[in-house]
């Protein structure tokens, strides 16, 4: 059977646009030049010490209708597993941990922020738009809800689960939700209370949560509906514009292997497609190229519930960027989820690196884990040493949606158009979570979809028009 769309990228970017082309009756394969599925996204469990840990992305954070309707037509919506329902999370204020209010009244009381703080956030709804173009983080909140609550808040969630720079990230891309509230309402405030009061009916709360057997039985119930369509240890290694399609050569177990398609998507990270695309679109590989990414080391420690003095029943804490600590955040995966870590013990996902600290990933195991026990010494009241470690490294971790991310993506939308077919699906465009991931491949299936009936059409309306009759 031809193969009518090629997919480079076994990732949950890749595996995701395949399972929906396959859904409609779309042929279509899956080159990864891995021996495994799923990128990132991997689930280790350690049978002798009983802990489950995850290697990137830990759990999904869903409040669009979309990413739903994907969980039960495939049928992970019955392998869910919510998150408890801890509400507790804590930030670092002055080298300790503090609780972070879920209340109007908790925030008014609490000790993480001055009351002139206070009082310049209950301002919010009178500030003017003044926003630009390409406003970064920092910029907009500093704006539309004073320093403190950068410096103490959000730009903890920035650095610690973003691994970006809010002086540099841009606020469109990185707060996408926010700004449009801005633009619609002329306030966020405005815009929470519309979408609470006015749209309560259509709103969907967001929901935490993993699968059952982790975060790798996402990767592995996608590949069981398209397994015949998937081809492992395939490099791409050529790419060029042929006849109104593409022409690509790959690199396999049993030498190269070459195919000609219609469409062509690219979910391989920016600096992979660059060399990819250099030979006939160097403005295009330029673009790509100037994409960064951050590095990120996780540090997994497992400890006994009797060696730490602080209680760990939350989801965990965020570091603000001004804070003196080289953990960026810490998730109490024993607390979020069950199974992650024997009776009477703790699992602590420690995240470093990012922007803030890219050096981290230049550490060795040991040290990795050294600074992490130290730090947490300090912060949980952690008694000796860990009784279980493991640490993921990642050199290319994360896209940093830096600089004037949203230009360069227009004018990367503008080379494109130049391509007929080609499509570049990483997650350096629309979003790095998986939520966005599964939402950005629904909506390129649509636009193949469309293009692939299209085409037919014209295909049969030709056919129609030079059948000659005979009389």
């Amino acid at each position: 059977m031809t193969v009518e769309t090629l997919i480079i990228g076994a990732g949950i970017s890749g595996l995701s646009t395949a399972w929906q082309l396959a859904q409609a009756g779309c042929s279509v394969a899956v080159w990864e030049s891995g021996a495994r599925l799923g990128g990132k996204i991997a689930t280790d469990y350690d049978p002798v010490s009983g802990y489950t840990t995850e290697q990137a992305a830990s759990m999904v954070l869903n409040f669009r209708p979309e990413v739903s309707r994907f969980l039960q037509e495939t049928g992970l919506e019955s392998c869910k597993l919510i998150r408890s329902p801890t509400t507790k999370r804590y930030l670092i204020h002055q080298g300790q941990l503090r609780e972070v209010p879920m209340t109007l009244s908790g925030l008014l009381l609490t000790p993480l922020w001055s009351w002139p703080a206070k009082l310049r956030l209950l301002l919010e709804p009178f500030i003017m738009q003044q926003g630009h173009a390409n406003e970064t983080v920092a910029e907009f909140v500093r704006r539309r809800l004073g320093s403190e609550m950068l410096d103490k808040a959000l730009g903890a969630y920035i650095s610690g689960t973003l691994a970006s720079d809010p002086e540099q990230a841009s606020a469109q891309a990185i707060l996408p939700r926010l700004t449009a509230l801005e633009q619609r309402y002329g306030s966020l405030t405005a815009g929470v209370f519309a979408h609470k009061v006015l749209n309560k009916k259509q709103a969907s709360e967001t929901e935490g949560f993993s699968f059952q057997g982790g975060m790798s039985a996402l990767v592995e119930k996608l590949a069981v509906g398209i397994a015949s369509k998937i081809h492992l240890q395939h490099k791409l290694v050529a790419v060029s514009p042929e006849h109104n399609g593409w022409s690509v050569v790959a690199q396999t177990p049993t030498g190269e292997k070459s195919l000609w398609v219609r469409n062509l998507i690219l979910t391989t990270p920016a600096p992979a497609t660059a060399q990819l695309l250099k030979y006939f679109d160097k403005p295009l590989s330029e673009l790509l190229t100037g994409i960064q990414y951050a590095p990120l080391s996780v540090v997994h420690l497992g400890v006994k519930k009797d060696n730490i003095k602080h209680a760990v029943s939350g989801t965990g804490f965020l570091t603000p960027p001004k804070e003196k600590t080289v953990i960026n955040g810490s998730m109490w995966m024993h607390s979020l989820f069950q199974n992650r870590a024997p009776t009477d013990h703790v699992l602590l996902s420690n995240y470093l690196g990012g922007a803030r600290h890219p050096e981290v990933i230049n550490w060795d195991t040991q040290q990795c884990i050294d600074s992490v026990t130290q730090e947490l010494q300090d912060l949980l009241g952690l008694s000796g040493h860990a009784a279980w470690a493991k640490v993921d490294q990642h050199a290319q971790a994360l896209p940093l949606y830096h600089g004037h991310y949203m230009q360069r993506q227009q004018q990367i939308q503008q080379c494109l158009r130049q391509h007929t077919g080609l499509y570049l699906q990483g997650n350096y465009i629309g979003g790095v979570s998986i939520r966005d991931r599964i939402i950005q491949a629904e909506k390129l299936a649509q636009v193949i979809l469309s293009k692939t009936a299209s085409h037919s059409a014209q295909t049969a309306t030709h056919h129609e028009t030079t059948i000659p009759i005979n009389r």
